[in-house]
């Protein structure tokens, strides 16, 4: 998962990384995503989609993967704030 992912990343590359950020603007892929269909999996919802919908909510899904986007950052910045910062 995503937790294990960058604890493998703080673990290798802590000693040579000033500055860690989680996700680049995370409102994007949701977005992209579960709106507007540009990035995968492609679902929207009419009028919301740059082609024709065919699948999806934009009214609920971009939530939803918005949401989950920042419980993934919030164990990340937990991990590293137990386990990695340096008190000073």
């Amino acid at each position: 998962d995503f937790t294990a992912y960058a604890d493998v990343c703080f673990k290798e590359f802590g000693d040579r990384v000033a500055s860690w950020t989680t996700m680049n603007e995370p409102n994007i892929g949701a977005l992209a995503s579960y709106d507007v269909a540009i990035f995968p999996p492609g679902r929207c919802s009419d009028p919301f989609g740059v082609t024709k919908c065919t699948s999806g909510d934009s009214g609920v899904e971009p939530y939803i993967a918005a949401h989950n986007t920042l419980l993934a950052h919030a164990s990340v910045v937990s991990l590293y704030r137990k386990k990695y910062q340096v008190s000073g």
